[in-house]
C-alpha cells in the first residue's frame, strides 16, 4: 500500500495565508501581552562576589613546626562553607554593620529585614574548585554590591575568629596539662628522695625496665603469633622470672623502681608539652584566615530581571506558535470549503457535480423564511435536514435547480466514461468519507436521472450495514438482495426489483404507471443480514455477479458503505470502473476527504477516484462558482407549480439529497 498523504510545505503555506488574520491577531496578543508585562516589571540588579577557601594554606608556624595536615573532604567542607556564608548570623551581622538593623528594633522587625535579605542572596560552590560565588539581588545596583561585599567581609572575619578560637583552646589545654605533669614530677621526685634516705639504692630499677621492655616486646609479637608460639611463651617465662626476682627485693626497692620509671615517663611528657606549648603560642599569635577574596562585587549596569531580549524572544516564539496552532486548529475544525477549486487543488480530483441543499415541503405548505433562518442559514439547514425522511417522494417534489444539478452530473459522467458517447457496461461505485453524507440519496437520484435519459441502469445497494435504498424507493424489505445472491440463496435475476415492485410498494401505482422510463431502472437491495460480509465481497461469486451485471446493463451504480468507516468498500473498489466520492459541504472534514482518496488509491492505484460530488451546498458557504444556484433555470416559468413524480419525465421535480 502506498504511504498515506501528508501535508507539504505548500499546503501549510496556503493555510497560513488563508488564516493570516488569525495568525497576526494571536501573535500580537501574545507578544504585546509579554511586552507590556515586561515593561511593567521593576528591574532587579545582581552583584556577585567570588571567594576562595584554601584548605592548604601554609602558615609560618607550619614551616617552623611541620605537622601532618588534617584530612580534607572537598564536597562536605565546601558545602559547609557555602551554607555558613548565607546563614542568619552572618546576614544579621552584615545588616547591623550596614546600619539596616538598629539596636532599638524589635525582634519582629529584625526578622523581617533578615528574611528579606536572605531571599535576595544565594551562594553556590563552583564545581571542581575551592571557589564560592555569592549573589545578591536588589532594585538598586549599588545596594546589591554593598550587601554582597559586606556579607563576604563578615564571613571572613567570623571564619578567622573561629579558627583563632580553636588555636586558643589548644594552648589553654596544653598549659593545664603541663601544670598537672609538673606537679606530678615534683611529688615523684620528693618521694624518691625520701626512699633514698630510707636506704633504697635502685636495685629494682633495672629489673622493672627489663619487665617493661619484655611487655612491650610481647605486645608487638602477639599481633602476629598465637599464645602457643615459642617466642611468646619464652617472653612470658622471662617476665615471670623477673617479677619473681622483683618480689624478693625489699619494699622500698620495689617502690623506688616503679617511681623511677614513672618519673622518666613524666619527664618526657613534660618536655613534649613544653614544645607543644611554644607551637600553640606561635599559632595563636598568627591570624589564621583561609578565606581569600578573589573578586569583590561591583555595581551592575544591566538588570538581570526582567530579561527583555529573552522575554521578547519568548513572546515572538510563543506568538508565532500560538498563531500557527490557532490557524491549524481552526483549519482542522473548519469543514467548509470556499470554492470548487479548493477541493480540486486539495485532493487533485475534479468535482463532477454540485448538489444544492433543498428543503422538502408538503404540498400547500408555505415556504416562509423566518428571520433567524436568514441570520443562521446553516443552522436552519441542519434543522430542516433532521425533519426529512429518505423516501421516494423526494423525487415527487423539487425544483429544476435540484434536477439540473443531477443532469450536469450525468453529463459529466457521460463525458468521462462514455468518451462523448453513451456509457456502456460500466460499474460505478458511489461512496463517502463518513456516514450520513447523502450517498444513498445521490445514488438513487442519479440512477433515476440516468434511467430517464434512456440508460439501462441497475442500482445495487452494497451498504449492508445501513441499507437505505429499499427505504428510498418504498420497498417493503431489504431481504432477497445482494447478500442472498452471494450466498447462493437466489439467482441474480430473481433478486432484481423492477417498476412492478415499486408499484406494489409504498410508492404506489399512480406514481409509477405513467412513467415508462422507470422500466430502465432495476434495483437490488442489500439482502439478508450476514455476519461477515467482507468474505462475501471478497469471493469469486462477487466477481461473477458483477461481471454478469456489467454485461447486462449500461450502468451499474453501487451504493457502498463509507470508505473510512468500514472495510467492505475497499474490497469493491478494484472491481469497479470508477469511484465517485460524496463530500458533504460544511459537515465533513476536508482532511477526511483526503484520507478517503488515499484509501481508495491504496487499493486501486493512483487516479482511482473518478471525481467528487459536493453535496448539501448552502449559500453561506460562499462559493463564487455556484452563482447559478441563485438564478432561475433558463426558460422555466417563474410561477410553475412544483410538480410531482408524474412530471419528472418533463424535467420537473427534485428533492433533498
Amino acid at each position: 500500500m502506498p504511504q498515506l498523504y501528508e501535508l507539504n510545505l505548500r499546503d501549510y503555506w496556503n493555510i497560513f495565508l488563508k488564516r493570516r488574520r488569525l495568525v497576526i491577531a494571536a501573535f500580537l496578543a501574545v507578544f504585546l501581552s509579554i511586552f507590556i508585562y515586561t515593561a511593567a516589571q521593576t528591574p532587579l540588579y545582581k552583584a556577585s562576589v567570588l571567594v576562595k577557601v584554601d584548605p592548604y594554606l601554609t602558615l609560618p608556624s607550619d614551616v617552623i613546626f611541620p605537622s601532618p595536615r588534617e584530612y580534607w573532604m572537598p564536597e562536605l567542607e565546601m558545602s559547609d562553607y557555602t551554607k555558613q556564608l548565607v546563614s542568619r548570623p552572618i546576614i544579621e551581622q552584615a545588616a547591623k554593620e550596614l546600619g539596616w538593623i538598629k539596636d532599638d528594633m524589635s525582634d519582629k522587625e529584625r526578622d523581617y529585614i533578615v528574611s528579606a535579605i536572605n531571599d535576595d542572596v544565594s551562594a553556590d560552590a563552583v564545581e571542581q574548585t575551592h571557589l564560592i560565588r555569592l549573589y545578591a539581588t536588589s532594585r538598586d545596583p549599588y545596594k546589591a554590591a554593598e550587601i554582597a561585599n559586606k556579607i563576604t567581609e563578615v564571613f571572613k572575619r567570623v571564619n578567622r575568629e573561629q579558627k583563632n578560637q580553636k588555636t586558643h583552646g589548644v594552648r589553654v589545654f596544653i598549659e593545664e596539662t603541663l601544670a598537672d605533669t609538673s606537679a606530678k614530677l615534683r611529688e615523684q621526685e620528693e618521694r624518691l628522695r625520701v626512699l633514698t634516705t630510707q636506704g633504697a639504692v635502685g636495685v629494682g630499677v633495672n629489673i622493672i625496665n627489663q619487665i617493661y621492655e619484655l611487655d612491650k616486646r610481647e605486645t608487638e609479637i602477639s599481633t602476629k603469633f598465637t599464645e602457643k608460639h615459642p617466642d611468646i611463651m619464652r617472653l612470658r617465662e622471662q617476665i615471670a622470672s623477673l617479677k619473681d626476682e622483683l618480689s624478693k627485693l625489699p619494699k622500698e626497692e620495689f617502690e623506688y623502681g616503679i617511681l623511677k620509671r614513672d618519673t622518666a615517663i613524666n619527664e618526657g611528657l613534660y618536655t613534649n608539652l613544653k614544645q607543644r606549648l611554644n607551637e600553640a603560642m606561635i599559632k595563636e599569635a598568627e591570624k589564621v584566615d583561609n578565606v581569600i577574596l578573589v573578586s569583590p562585587a561591583i555595581p551592575s549596569k544591566k538588570p538581570v530581571y526582567p530579561n527583555k531580549p529573552k522575554n521578547y524572544m519568548i513572546g515572538l516564539m510563543f506568538g508565532l506558535l500560538l498563531g500557527v496552532t490557532a490557524a491549524m486548529v481552526t483549519e482542522h475544525l473548519d469543514t467548509s470549503i470556499g470554492k470548487v477549486e479548493d477541493i480540486e487543488s486539495f485532493i487533485k480530483v475534479g468535482v463532477l457535480g454540485v448538489i444544492p441543499f433543498y428543503s422538502v415541503k408538503e404540498k400547500g405548505e408555505e415556504t416562509k423564511t423566518k428571520g433567524w433562518r436568514k441570520l443562521f442559514p446553516k443552522r436552519a439547514a441542519k434543522k430542516e435536514e433532521g425533519l426529512r425522511k429518505p423516501h421516494i417522494d423526494v423525487l415527487e417534489k423539487g425544483s429544476s435547480l435540484f434536477l439540473e444539478a443531477f443532469r450536469i452530473l450525468s453529463v459529466n459522467l457521460q463525458v468521462m466514461f462514455g468518451k462523448g458517447e453513451r456509457i456502456k457496461n460500466k460499474i460505478l461505485m458511489i461512496t463517502s468519507c463518513n456516514p450520513e453524507e447523502g450517498k444513498s440519496l445521490i445514488s438513487s437520484n442519479l440512477a433515476v436521472i440516468l434511467a430517464q435519459l434512456g440508460y439501462k441502469v441497475l442500482l445495487l445497494d452494497a451498504d449492508t450495514r445501513r441499507a437505505n435504498v429499499h427505504k428510498i424507493f418504498g420497498l417493503s424489505k431489504k431481504e432477497g438482495g445482494l447478500t442472498d445472491i452471494l450466498m447462493g440463496k437466489l439467482s441474480a435475476d430473481s433478486a432484481i426489483k423492477t417498476a412492478t415492485d415499486l408499484m406494489l410498494g409504498s410508492t404506489g401505482v399512480e406514481n409509477v404507471i405513467d412513467k415508462p422510463w422507470l422500466n430502465n431502472l432495476n434495483i437490488i437491495t442489500s439482502g439478508s443480514v450476514f455476519p461477515n460480509t467482507i468474505n462475501l465481497f471478497n469471493s469469486e461469486k462477487t466477481d461473477e455477479t458483477l461481471k454478469y451485471f456489467r454485461n447486462k446493463y449500461d450502468v451499474v451504480i453501487i451504493d457502498s458503505s463509507p470508505i473510512l468507516a468500514v472495510s467492505e468498500p475497499s474490497i469493491l473498489v478494484p472491481k469497479t470502473d470508477g469511484v465517485l466520492l460524496v463530500y458533504k459541504a460544511g459537515s465533513t472534514s476536508r482532511l477526511a476527504l483526503r484520507r478517503a482518496k488515499t484509501q481508495i488509491e491504496s487499493v486501486k492505484g493512483k487516479g482511482a477516484v473518478s471525481g467528487v460530488i459536493l453535496n448539501n451546498v448552502t449559500p453561506e458557504i460562499g462559493m463564487d462558482t455556484y452563482y447559478y444556484y441563485n438564478r432561475k433555470y433558463y426558460g422555466e416559468d417563474d410561477k410553475a407549480e412544483t410538480p410531482g413524480i408524474s412530471d419528472i419525465e418533463k424535467g420537473k421535480g427534485g428533492g433533498y439529497v
